[in-house]
């Protein structure tokens, strides 16, 4: 199946014309990784993964950086990543670069993505980047188990939520005359951390491009959206899901 492929249901998506081979690392057990920069989110999530006497899941190790994340992937085998998509305290960047990375190095992993961004376009490139589950962290705690419980056996899922914006976009996009004003992914990336507060010279370093290029991506995605200031683009990140 093809992850760019437009959706059209508002209800948790199970994806897969075939179930493929759920993964168990240890016997009876599949071995996860979670990541996330707030602690009560890692205690949440493993209470819901891992309640008492439940022997399904093993979380093997627990990261609240990209860098520790990486560093766990490179010494603790895994089955499944449950990972948040904005974690930007650190050296090594988050959000599409580190997705990216994931996947070029770690392709065996089956990789979940928390967030509370919501811009159809973020979503859809995390699909693109073959991500098994997007998981809104509103949703109700419960409710990653069963995210997590498709992606085990082989099946795509999204939650309610990202599955209604992913449509209403789909339909969005099918009757507009011309199309309407899109962002890049790169510029995309640029616009989220700029309005988390990074500098244009923090940008550059953690995406490893040049402080020209990032500000040129800002402009560009500003004249796209017909913004002569930076408060209007703070104020469009806030309105279309881009900042939590």
């Amino acid at each position: 199946m093809n992850p760019a492929q437009p959706l059209f249901s508002a209800a948790p998506l199970l994806w897969g014309d075939t179930p493929e081979t759920p993964v168990l690392g240890m016997p009876g057990r599949t071995r996860i990784i979670l990541a996330d920069d707030h602690p009560v989110v890692l205690m949440g999530a493993e209470m819901a993964l891992c309640p008492p006497f439940s022997q399904d899941f093993a979380i093997v190790a627990q990261a609240q950086s990209a860098e520790e994340l990486v560093e766990h992937l490179e010494q603790k085998p895994c089955d499944i990543l449950i990972t948040d998509y904005a974690m930007p305290y650190g050296e090594f960047p988050d959000g599409l670069a580190l997705i990216g990375y994931i996947r070029r190095h770690f392709g065996h992993v089956r990789l979940i993505v928390m967030t509370m961004l919501s811009h159809p376009c973020l979503l859809q490139a995390l699909l693109n980047l073959d991500v098994c589950a997007l998981f809104d962290k509103r949703s109700a705690l419960p409710e990653l188990k069963r995210a997590t419980e498709s992606v085990l056996h082989g099946r795509r899922y999204l939650c309610p939520t990202f599955a209604r914006i992913l449509h209403a976009q789909t339909l969005l996009s099918a009757g507009a005359d011309k199309p309407s004003a899109s962002l890049s992914e790169r510029e995309l990336e640029v616009v989220r951390m700029f309005v988390q507060g990074l500098s244009g010279r923090q940008i550059a370093l953690q995406l490893n491009r040049s402080e020209k290029t990032i500000s040129r991506q800002k402009r560009t995605a500003m004249d796209k959206l017909g913004l002569e200031h930076d408060g209007g683009l703070v104020e469009f990140a806030r309105i279309s899901g881009l900042h939590a």
